[in-house]
């Protein structure tokens, strides 16, 4: 009988190659989000291992699995900005700073990997594979009771904007790793709903932290076309405002009380 870790590494082989061929097929931003989501969830098995066997054993998978992750992730990141340029109709900064030709161009050239992806693919999951079957699943229990005491107790601190993303990758892993334990109560996680929409909060508010930073290092500020500036003043407005209402999204939900069973 398969342990939760295995049956839940055995889901994440399955989505991995199917949001790989929708995305050769496609190339769309929802397959690349997909994509990435199943690749983060893989890393965290991978993770959670390196808890258990020595680091060196999984370093190459580990290496493999980040090196896609982080070259999908640029993808990922002009998406987001691209969008977000789109939806406010900045279009003398899209033009000037960031043509849809380019962002055409890198979707095209990560497909074009897309075979050298999946023999990558392949070989994490080989090796990684041989880990999962091997792991008691009192050692995954043990993992999602400390890594929850954790997160809770992250949770109930006053932590600045500059741990938040952190933080959101930690709770990513608790909610993650609360799938690798049997329950034997048909009950639901408690704190999952506080859990996922704080992450989620904290992910909209870090993808505006990408795009002020991208603007930033364009020095769109700089240039002296009249345009430029009045597409560039209107665009930082928003930007400033919203990310000011989700910061004090987040900051409310930090400031909520778990429950405790």
């Amino acid at each position: 009988m398969q342990t939760p870790l295995e049956k839940y590494f055995a889901l994440r082989v399955k989505n991995l190659f199917n949001h790989l061929h929708d995305f050769e097929l496609n190339g769309d931003e929802v397959s690349l989000h997909d994509l990435r989501v199943e690749m983060k969830k893989l890393r965290a098995i991978i993770k959670f291992l390196h808890n258990i066997y020595p680091k060196q054993k999984l370093k190459k998978p580990s290496n493999l699995l980040r090196n896609i992750f982080q070259d999908a992730g640029y993808v990922r990141e002009a998406q987001i900005l691209d969008a977000w340029l789109q939806k406010y109709q900045y279009n003398t900064i899209t033009q000037i700073y960031y043509p849809r030709e380019k962002l055409v161009h890198m979707i095209d050239e990560f497909r074009k990997k897309t075979e050298q992806l999946k023999g990558d693919c392949k070989e994490v999951i080989e090796s990684v594979s041989n880990y999962v079957h091997s792991t008691n699943e009192i050692l995954a229990e043990q993992y999602f009771v400390s890594l929850n005491a954790s997160v809770e107790k992250l949770c109930r601190k006053n932590l600045p904007q500059t741990e938040w993303h952190e933080l959101r990758k930690l709770i990513k892993q608790r909610i993650y790793a609360y799938n690798w334990v049997q329950h034997h109560e048909e009950k639901e996680d408690s704190n999952f709903s506080y859990f996922h929409k704080l992450q989620e909060t904290i992910g909209l508010w870090h993808d505006l932290e990408i795009i002020k930073d991208s603007l930033s290092q364009k020095q769109v500020y700089l240039s002296q076309d009249i345009e430029v500036q009045k597409d560039f003043n209107l665009a930082w407005d928003k930007l400033t405002g919203t990310l000011k209402q989700r910061e004090k999204m987040v900051e409310e939900l930090l400031a909520r009380q778990l429950v405790h069973e």
